[in-house]
């Protein structure tokens, strides 16, 4: 009898050291699946910080795009505005101006069609005299464009004048040199 109390007893601590191992166990897994679980959120909470971050920076990007693009705009209106300013103050030296401007660019157009035959590497110097050559076409359009019949500066007679000058400048047939260079043409 003894001998199956010293059984029972050693059936018994075994029994209560299996359980005290599975607890153990049960512990341990039950401490990986936290550890797991707040590693996961503390990633979940790291990756929506990136996600905000940079959400905020594109936001911001576009702002400061927005408001340096609105500064050009602001900018080229007012520039502009003056220039028209500037144009409509019709005088004997704002007429001259235009004399000159409209030399300069026959000047331009005849430097251009005495190098039609240009090789490559000598274009980029004939493109910079067409831009140029545009640019003071359009600025003589803008010139004669504001001249109107009740401009003060104008007798009838020098109106009737300047308004055959502005028909001549604005009738079609002038040659725009962007996406028109003379070497295209045969």
């Amino acid at each position: 009898m003894e001998r199956q109390l010293a059984e029972l007893a050693l059936q018994k601590q075994q029994q209560e050291h299996a359980q005290r191992w599975m607890e153990m166990q049960m512990q341990e897994q039950i401490r990986i699946q936290e550890e797991e679980h707040r590693r996961r959120e503390l990633q979940w909470e790291m990756e929506r910080r990136e996600r905000q971050k940079r959400e905020h920076e594109q936001r911001e990007k576009e702002r400061q795009q927005r408001e340096f693009q609105e500064r050009e705009r602001s900018q080229k209106k007012k520039r502009e505005e003056e220039r028209l300013q500037r144009l409509k103050q019709t005088s004997p030296d704002a007429l001259r101006g235009l004399r000159d401007l409209i030399r300069t660019r026959y000047q331009l157009d005849m430097y251009i069609w005495s190098v039609k035959g240009a090789r490559g590497p000598d274009r980029p110097l004939i493109v910079e005299k067409m831009e140029k050559a545009d640019a003071v076409l359009m600025e003589i359009c803008t010139v004669v464009e504001t001249w109107e019949p009740s401009d003060k500066m104008w007798t009838a007679e020098e109106w009737k004048l300047a308004q055959k000058i502005k028909e001549r400048i604005l009738a079609d047939g002038k040659r725009w040199w962007e996406n028109n260079p003379p070497w295209n043409e045969s």
